[in-house]
């Protein structure tokens, strides 16, 4: 399967361990102690990585949209919930339980995306940014910029609950695998009809309803594609169930300790609403370093749940996007670092590599491939941000077949 990150964002290096001894599933360094939910993307395998930390999945049960499934079929990029527990550093855990589930699966009705593949895709009415996050996988496409109207695809991301998802992964379907399904907040609700985005649900054939209300969190699943009624996409509904208690908020039990990644919406001068549910007051959490939190960027809140069930946020932390990507033959692979040659052999950079770097196997599609898997002479292509010290910092190593000859003279000219 083809599966290619457009460009990619990393967690804070400074505080993350390398990933070197990614091959294995030992708990690695520090005590695993305290017990956590991480809510993140998985970067790498042989060992669960997700949000900067290494999780031992020996004694792991999974699951994948609901169902009993095992960590082969999880994928770089995939959005999971991590149940286990965490040692004092961050750096290393024992999960007891991973569980990955996608945002909507359907038809792609329109495709907004640049030459870079950067852009919004309207899949089902639902708005989904491809940004610098999204891995994208195909069977049939080489990059997201061909994907079409009509193309059935499968998103995990975050969402708003209004309409609005951020990508982590894309993957194209050569057909509906079991129904059309789409999660949100229930609007507009009628005596047969509500919106979720743009796409209007008949519900009107449901034999078995849950009762409804404005606001309620849902599932909802079909058989056929939805129509266009008058310029409104129709979705007739086979199914509907109430989502996750019917609310999008964090739960878990008191002084259970969080680590989530999600979605900024809703920003007013006081704060701005996370992942469609809980609010963040500016002044009530500590916001790492200064950085401009925007409307649609991807974050990362740490907290805890109180006494009452209830998530308190208490420190926000920036996610850098890539800045760069580039592409050459390896060097020199070492303990958490990897050099590559570029510009036809004229410059050697060499680049950290840590658990928030995505590792994708263009050649042998190898789930657990990683740092310890690239030999001198291997073609990848590096994406990456740079600190302010100039350390270059790899979100992405994409092992790729060597161009021929004739491209490479054509790149250089």
């Amino acid at each position: 399967m083809k599966s290619t990150t457009l460009f990619k964002k990393t967690a804070i290096a400074a505080a993350i361990a390398m990933i070197t001894a990614c091959g294995g599933s030992g708990s690695g360094s520090g005590t695993t102690d305290t017990s956590s939910t991480t809510v993140g993307v998985v970067t790498g395998f042989g060992s669960v990585y997700a949000n900067g930390t290494k999780y031992e999945t020996d004694s792991t049960s999974f699951k994948k949209d609901g169902n009993p499934s095992s960590e082969s079929e999880m994928r770089v990029g995939d959005k999971c919930t991590i149940e286990g527990s965490v040692s004092a550093d961050g750096t290393t855990g024992v999960a007891t339980s991973i569980s990955c589930n996608d945002e909507l699966e359907g038809y792609v009705l329109s495709v907004s995306l640049d030459a870079d593949g950067l852009g919004t895709l309207d899949v089902m009415g639902q708005t989904v940014t491809v940004n610098r996050d999204t891995v994208f996988d195909s069977d049939t496409y080489a990059s997201i910029t061909e994907l079409l109207a009509d193309d059935i695809v499968e998103v995990y991301g975050f969402s708003d609950g209004a309409g609005t998802v951020v990508a982590t992964r894309v993957e194209t379907k050569s057909d509906i695998d079991s129904d059309i399904e789409i999660k949100g907040l229930v609007s507009n609700l009628l005596e047969t009809t509500f919106t979720i985005g743009t796409l209007v649900v008949d519900y009107s054939t449901v034999t078995s309803m849950p009762d409804l209300t404005d606001g309620l969190y849902v599932e909802v699943k079909a058989d056929a594609a939805p129509v266009d009624n008058g310029g409104v996409m129709t979705l007739t509904a086979t199914y509907i169930e109430i989502e996750d208690d019917g609310d999008m908020d964090i739960d878990g039990d008191s002084g259970l300790e969080l680590n989530v990644t999600g979605l900024v919406s809703n920003m007013i001068e006081t704060g701005f609403t996370f992942n469609g549910s809980t609010f963040i007051d500016y002044t009530s959490v500590d916001i790492e370093d200064t950085f401009i939190i925007t409307e649609g960027m991807t974050i990362m809140v740490e907290g805890y749940i109180d006494a009452d069930g209830v998530f308190i946020p208490e420190e926000v932390v920036e996610e850098p996007e890539t800045e760069a990507e580039t592409h050459g033959y390896v060097t020199a692979v070492a303990e958490g670092t990897i050099s590559i040659s570029m510009d036809n052999g004229l410059t050697v950079e060499t680049f950290t590599v840590n658990n928030e770097t995505r590792m994708i196997d263009e050649l042998n599609y190898d789930q657990y491939f990683n740092l310890t898997d690239v030999t001198e002479g291997a073609y990848v292509e590096i994406e990456y941000y740079t600190l302010d010290s100039g350390d270059m910092i790899a979100t992405e190593i994409e092992l790729e077949a060597a161009p021929m000859p004739e491209m490479e003279a054509a790149a250089a000219q």
